[in-house]
């Protein structure tokens, strides 16, 4: 799409306000694939953040897959201007879709995810100030981590990234099963440890009900909604925004 339509991407993106685009980036790719997008986009004042990540990705046999990524953009940031940078690594790991995470083997699959988790940090901070970051769903806090009951594996990741993007995906901003009522564990976890959380919605066609995406109601139900976060999500220090899964599917939305 960087390639096809980045006009559009970057009217859309200066008509919405957005100000972050996660791009996902393919470390086959060479760096000139991206430079002149990110170059537009920064100029722009959007900062751009390396997206990656799958479900294996939690697993250690994968770890190299993570170094991939992570090695691309360090070798990247280091071969460009600084009007091309990128700026943070944004990853998403989902490992609680493995099969193996409903079964018995559940701890294991945390302690190798855990393990990948300080792997990269450590090896991206060995080499640069890229922000790293990741996804984590709401209900994520009710998992804790082995051998260590009173911490969950939401609030060990929120201690080990720089921020987290906490997906709640509901198409309403407050009351009954709502945005601001399925965060305040993830919030207060972040603003206990200093981090920033950034809130994630949906505007794709979702099968678990109408009331997870915003696909039904359109943009402007959606700007409305998101406009009253600020002030639902107030008290906490560590609200640092939203962002919407994904363009893709954002800009088909209805008006």
């Amino acid at each position: 799409m960087i390639v096809t339509e980045p006009d559009q991407i970057l009217s859309f993106a200066k008509n919405h306000g957005v100000n972050l685009l996660y791009l996902k980036i393919d470390p086959t790719k060479k760096a000139a694939y991206y430079q002149p997008f990110i170059k537009r986009a920064r100029a722009a004042g959007i900062e751009i953040e390396a997206l990656g990540g799958k479900a294996n990705w939690g697993l250690k046999e994968n770890r190299t897959r993570i170094f991939e990524l992570a090695n691309w953009v360090i070798k990247y940031n280091k071969a460009v201007t600084s009007k091309e940078t990128i700026s943070g690594i944004h990853l998403d790991i989902e490992p609680y879709t493995l099969t193996a995470w409903k079964s018995k083997q559940q701890a294991d699959v945390i302690k190798q995810w855990m393990g990948n988790v300080e792997a990269y940090m450590e090896y991206v901070k060995r080499d640069s100030t890229l922000q790293v970051s990741c996804d984590i769903p709401f209900w994520l806090d009710k998992t804790p981590i082995p051998n260590d009951p009173k911490t969950s594996i939401s609030k060990w990741l929120i201690s080990k990234h720089d921020s987290v993007t906490v997906m709640a995906y509901r198409d309403h901003a407050d009351g009954s099963n709502s945005i601001s009522t399925l965060v305040p564990k993830v919030m207060t976890a972040a603003d206990a440890l200093g981090k920033k959380v950034l809130i994630g919605v949906e505007t794709k066609k979702s099968n678990e009900g109408d009331f997870v995406s915003f696909y039904e109601e359109g943009n402007a139900y959606m700007e409305k909604e998101l406009a009253k976060l600020p002030k639902l999500l107030s008290s906490y220090s560590s609200y640092d925004g939203v962002v919407v899964h994904s363009y893709e599917y954002w800009k088909k939305l209805k008006s």
